[in-house]
């Protein structure tokens, strides 16, 4: 029998659970829907088109995390948004899974400053 794919919801759940049990304040952008009711008032939103899902911070950084579907693909605004982001200095990581976000962290790519707690 094949396995079922994980829909984007269940995968991006799936990370901000890991996030914040590893001690990361997580933020959703919805930026998809505030794209939409933008556009229904006539107007542009706050967020940039294309924007990350997720932003993760902890200990003084940060990251952007983009959820995908397995399978899914980046939309040409969100390719636009990651390399803005990028030239901030943000990282931008896309997750198809939770092991995308683990591999990161593991990666280097970002070092977390840990502070006491007083």
């Amino acid at each position: 029998m094949a396995k079922a794919v994980p829909s984007e919801k269940q995968v991006e759940r799936a990370i901000r659970e890991y996030l914040e049990l590893h001690g990361w304040i997580v933020y959703k952008t919805d930026a998809g829907e505030a794209a939409r009711a933008a556009r229904e008032r006539g107007r542009r939103g706050s967020l940039h088109p294309g924007a990350p899902d997720l932003i993760a911070l902890k200990g003084g950084r940060g990251f952007a995390v983009e959820v995908k579907r397995p399978g899914g693909r980046l939309r040409s605004s969100q390719r636009l948004e990651h390399a803005r982001l990028a030239d901030a200095g943000v990282p931008v990581v896309v997750a198809y899974g939770l092991e995308d976000v683990e591999r990161f962290l593991r990666s280097g790519r970002i070092e977390v400053e840990v502070r006491d707690e007083l």
